[in-house]
């Protein structure tokens, strides 16, 4: 009987479908009808009115035919008589298009710009564009309306590679041609466009030829179209929000194939602007039209779609009554079948039920037992095996008989009063006479009714517990393990403690050994200039006692006088001289050592700190074979720490004359540096040394790393470079170097440090 419910039921669903489906396709054949119609009618107007707008092309040839070329006044008054604006919205212009022999050019022009027909001033501006030489001309000489079409005045054609093929086809059928799809020079938004042109012979010319025609060809009219006016015109507005419509140019209908619609022939698209912001809408599939339409001996690809709406969407309404009303007479002629069965099936599934908990409770892996007044009403297969009974054994004895032999207190499997559910851990004995381990879980069978029992749960935790207590045995051996761990960490924090003591030990011995150095360097630097005010002081006074001799002698002659006056301006220009070096060098070491020795903050200028660092540095630098190029604005002012400038300069002088030319007999160091905005400042030290390895410049900052490690290097230079540079100076620092190509550091520093930030 269910089998004859279902099938009833689905007889129904299958007619439901079946008129569900009969009322789609009459909606579709409706709507395939009523798009025809409506894409026949766009087609229709498009021709229609194309057709129309040619129609004044051919009217203006009519009287140009029969009148001659009329002159620019004539033009202008013809073309304000026919009011574009309200009867032709759809033109952007129409033009006369005058043919200009190359030799006659020139004559063309200055007619042009003398033409008072229109505006009493003439077009002096006037001008042919673009230039090109070539036989024959075609410029646009009348264009009206004028306004908004300035930059078409004057364009040869000829020069357009579009336009020219277009113009030759028309001179010679004498038919009127279009061009293809075009960007005009007079529209600024860019949409696209096309220009209509109908040439115009001489009057009473013989025209049979091709040859007579290109003999008798004066010019051309033409009516400038854009497409989106025009377009926006020939179709209703409300037809076009329920259509999407697509023109594209393919070619000449002369030529054999047309071309695939591609972007560049896209004449019009009512999704949208082309370029801009375009309509997302959903297209009804299916409802495709295509028409092929002859406009100037061009093909266009009209494609129209619909729009998935009120006009081409279906009824779905409709459809879905009729769906809902079938599902809800087929379900309620199988139900009433089904049901008479109902009961007959709801007895059979109970005792299968009953059937299947009884085998479900047998094939549990735990125990489960139905405990009352302390005696075991019934138990599963389950808990018979967990203790070692056969089948059936455990019904009717006493709940004493699980609880191992000594246990004093009530009975363990008793419910709560009220009848809450009890869990606890109980050690139980097995028939064997072993015991196990077990979560028993108790709960009242009914609490109305207490003198049904309580069903009780058992599960064997006999592993659990012994591996708890391998687990407390693994946490005492973890925890002595892990003070062991804390006291060589203790070790280790002592001795990393005196690490670091001894390293700010050495980095203030390679500071004080750096400043040694530079008294040496001083003090060889100071030996010449005062060696030579000595030398020279000496001579002097040699002299000063001959010439006393000579004058408590006979006399003293004007020469000798005169010689010895020279002697002692050149002696005292030596003196003060030598002096004078000496003084630049104690000052700049005073500089450098006051600057090193106390480092405060103060503004100072990055030339002068270079200069004064490089000047304690000659001596080494020019035993070293070594040149020095300073690159430094002296506008490139700092409030920063000199002394700290002055120790990275004098670090990485020592880094270069250890490491960089060794084995070289010179060597160059430039020192650059350049502001980065108002805030900031780069500073390059270079040199075009020996450069180093990927894992020396990896290293470079390690402190007591060094490649001369015994022959002079300690290792800490770079590292306090780095220190000096991140800490105190409050910049970046990189290094840039290859083997064989130099090393360049590159310091990134603030221009102005405030005592906090260096603190």
């Amino acid at each position: 009987m269910r089998a004859q419910g279902y099938l009833a039921f689905t007889v129904g669903i299958c007619l439901t479908a079946w008129a569900c489906l009969f009322a789609m396709e009459t909606q579709d054949r409706q709507i395939a009808d009523r798009f025809g119609r409506d894409t026949d009618k766009v087609a229709r107007d498009t021709e229609a009115r194309l057709k129309t707008y040619f129609d004044t092309l051919l009217a203006i040839r009519g009287t140009f035919a029969v009148h001659g070329p009329a002159s620019r006044a004539d033009f202008h008054r013809y073309v304000s008589e026919l009011r574009l604006t309200d009867r032709y919205p759809g033109f952007q212009a129409i033009q006369w298009v005058l043919r200009v022999p190359e030799a006659e050019l020139a004559g063309h022009v200055a007619g042009v710009r003398a033409d008072t027909g229109v505006l009493p001033g003439g077009y002096p501006g006037y001008r042919i564009h673009p230039t090109i030489v070539r036989g024959e001309h075609f410029p646009i000489v009348y264009n009206e309306p004028m306004a908004g079409n300035e930059n078409a005045f004057g364009l040869d054609l000829a020069a357009l590679p579009a336009h020219l093929r277009a113009l030759e086809l028309g001179r010679d059928t004498g038919e009127l041609v279009a061009t293809e799809r075009i960007t005009l020079v007079q529209d600024a938004s860019g949409q696209p466009g096309f220009i209509a042109r109908l040439p115009v012979y001489r009057k009473n010319a013989p025209l049979d030829t091709v040859e007579q025609r290109r003999a008798a060809l004066v010019g051309f009219v033409a009516i400038v179209f854009r497409m989106t006016d025009l377009m926006r015109e020939v179709i209703d507005p409300q037809m076009l929000g329920h259509l999407h419509v697509v023109i594209h140019d393919t070619g000449y209908m002369q030529d054999d194939a047309g071309l695939a619609p591609a972007i560049d022939g896209l004449m019009f698209d009512s999704a949208g602007k082309l370029g801009g912001r375009r309509e997302a809408r959903t297209t009804v599939p299916g409802l495709l039209s295509k028409a092929v339409l002859n406009v100037g001996q061009r093909r266009w690809l009209v494609q129209v779609a619909g729009y998935d709406g009120a006009r081409y969407g279906r009824d779905e309404g409709t459809i879905w009554l009729i769906g809902g009303c079938g599902f809800l007479i087929s379900a309620l002629i199988g139900v009433l079948l089904v049901t008479l069965q109902r009961r007959r099936a709801l007895a059979q599934t109970l005792r299968a039920a009953l059937e299947e908990q009884g085998a479900l409770q047998d094939s549990a892996v735990v125990g489960i037992g139905l405990f009352s007044d302390g005696r075991i009403i019934r138990c599963n297969r389950g808990m018979e095996e967990m203790l070692g009974y056969p089948h059936g054994a455990l019904a009717g004895r006493p709940t004493a008989t699980l609880v191992q032999h000594g246990h004093a207190g009530p009975d363990p499997f008793v419910c709560g009063p009220g009848g809450q559910r009890m869990h606890r851990e109980l050690e139980l004995a097995r028939r064997d006479g072993g015991s196990m381990w077990c979560i028993v879980n108790g709960r009242m069978l009914d609490r109305q009714a207490p003198d049904k029992g309580c069903v009780w749960v058992l599960c064997d935790i006999s592993d659990r517990r012994r591996t708890e207590a391998a687990l407390g045995n693994s946490l005492a051996e973890l925890a002595r393990q892990k003070a062991q761990v804390d006291a060589a960490h203790r070790e280790l924090s002592d001795a990393l403690d005196r690490l670091r003591q001894a390293q700010d030990t050495l980095v203030t011995s390679e500071k004080m050994a750096s400043l040694g150095a530079l008294v040496a360097g001083i003090a060889h630097e100071l030996n010449t200039p005062i060696g030579n005010s000595l030398l020279t002081a000496t001579a002097l006074g040699d002299m000063v006692t001959d010439f006393r001799r000579q004058l408590d002698g006979p006399g003293v002659r004007r020469s000798a006088l005169e010689a010895h006056l020279d002697d002692a301006k050149t002696a005292c220009g030596i003196i003060a001289g030598s002096l004078g070096k000496a003084a630049d060098l104690i000052t700049s070491f005073k500089q450098v050592a006051v600057d090193q020795a106390s480092d405060q903050r103060r503004p100072f200028a990055l030339a002068d700190v270079v200069r004064d660092t490089l000047a304690t540095f000659a001596a080494q630098l020019r035993r070293a074979g070594c040149a020095a190029r300073v690159d430094v604005p002296d506008s490139l002012d700092f409030d920063s720490y000199p002394g700290s400038v002055s120790q990275v300069l004098s670090n990485l002088i020592n880094n270069a004359l250890l490491h960089a030319f060794e084995g070289r007999p010179h060597g160059l160091v430039t020192i650059a540096a350049r502001p980065l905005g108002e805030d900031m400042a780069e500073l390059r030290f270079t040199d075009d040394g020996v450069g180093m390895s990927d894992r020396t410049l990896h290293q470079i900052y390690d402190p007591f790393f060094t490649t001369r490690m015994g022959q002079g290097g300690s290792g800490l230079g770079m590292n306090i470079v780095y220190n000096i540079v991140t800490g105190i100076l409050k910049g970046t620092i990189r290094v840039e170097s290859t083997p064989g190509s130099g090393t360049t550091v590159v310091i990134t520093l603030p221009r102005s440090v405030t005592q906090a930030q260096a603190a």
